[in-house]
């Protein structure tokens, strides 16, 4: 499991045949690795799916002129969804999967702050963005952090942040 969420379904670049190698060792040995990946990937509740659903037809925001998207959530759109802990993991994920998107950004208010998941393709730093602006870090590609502000601030924030990205993101050279 740690190897298929750590690899991203072995589509992130820290996917090695040395990875491969281990998962075919681990599969000869007896694990069931579709099993794992169901009971990873296939184990939703149904309000976490409607959850997903009304990020993506209601939330979802691109930004074509910095090849972002991001989702917005605020406490109450999470309760009417009855959210529990893990119910917006990986939701980020779609809108970087999105063809031209190489920043994206999914804000939830949680207890008087926001959390924000920051992902990106190729040369796009979101930990730098996380760490700068949004009191986080991670990985280069992958990242968080938490303001003290509201949902429409830590939005405000974001556009105002974004130009000083914008070469970055449109510079097509980083991202083959």
């Amino acid at each position: 499991a740690a190897i298929m969420t750590d690899t991203g379904g072995f589509k992130h670049a820290n996917t090695s045949s040395k990875i491969h190698r281990i998962v075919a060792d681990l599969i000869d040995v007896g694990v069931e690795a579709n099993r794992i990946n169901r009971l990873v990937y296939d184990n939703n509740t149904v309000e976490r799916m409607k959850l997903l659903g009304y990020c993506l037809k209601d939330k979802l925001v691109i930004l074509p002129q910095y090849r972002t998207a991001y989702f917005a959530l605020e406490a109450a759109e999470l309760k009417s969804f009855e959210y529990q802990t893990g119910d917006s993991e990986g939701i980020v994920n779609y809108a970087l999967a999105i063809k031209g998107i190489r920043l994206a950004v999914f804000m939830m208010e949680r207890e008087k702050e926001v959390k924000l998941s920051f992902r990106s393709v190729g040369a796009f730093p979101a930990n730098e963005i996380a760490n700068k602006y949004f009191g986080g870090g991670g990985h280069h590609n992958a990242a968080g952090g938490s303001v003290q502000l509201s949902v429409p601030a830590t939005i405000e924030l974001l556009l105002k942040v974004l130009p000083e990205y914008q070469g970055k993101l449109l510079d097509n050279s980083l991202y083959e």
